[in-house]
């Protein structure tokens, strides 16, 4: 759903269809950079941190929290990209953006306990 969400955000700020994938790194990079992180175990490869990115946002649509419509705007709002911009760059404004977009929806997570 992440692929779906981005992938539109991109398309309307770029003005052409993109259809483009996140992958795994820029995922694991995004969650790592947030307090959500120190949820899942430590020393997680990629694909873990990237799947566990997925299912926060995941459960987040599934539960009513946020609409795929909710994302997109959040994304696109978040991803400044300019056509001078290399493949580098983009992926680093990427990263950025879905971390900013995990933390703005954090506080829909339910409380967790410390134990």
């Amino acid at each position: 759903m992440i692929n779906l969400c981005y992938s539109a955000a991109k398309s309307l700020v770029l003005g052409r269809p993109m259809g483009e994938k996140v992958s795994d790194e820029v995922l694991a990079k995004a969650i790592r950079a947030t307090p959500l992180y120190s949820q899942i175990r430590r020393r997680t490869d990629a694909g873990t941190a990237g799947d566990a990115y997925e299912a926060i946002i995941g459960y987040l649509w599934l539960t009513g929290q946020v609409t795929v419509e909710e994302i997109i705007n959040m994304l696109q709002e978040r991803l400044q990209f300019e056509s001078s911009m290399n493949r580098r760059q983009q992926t680093k404004m990427a990263a950025h953006a879905l971390k900013e977009l995990l933390e703005a929806l954090s506080d829909r997570l339910p409380a967790q306990d410390d134990h």
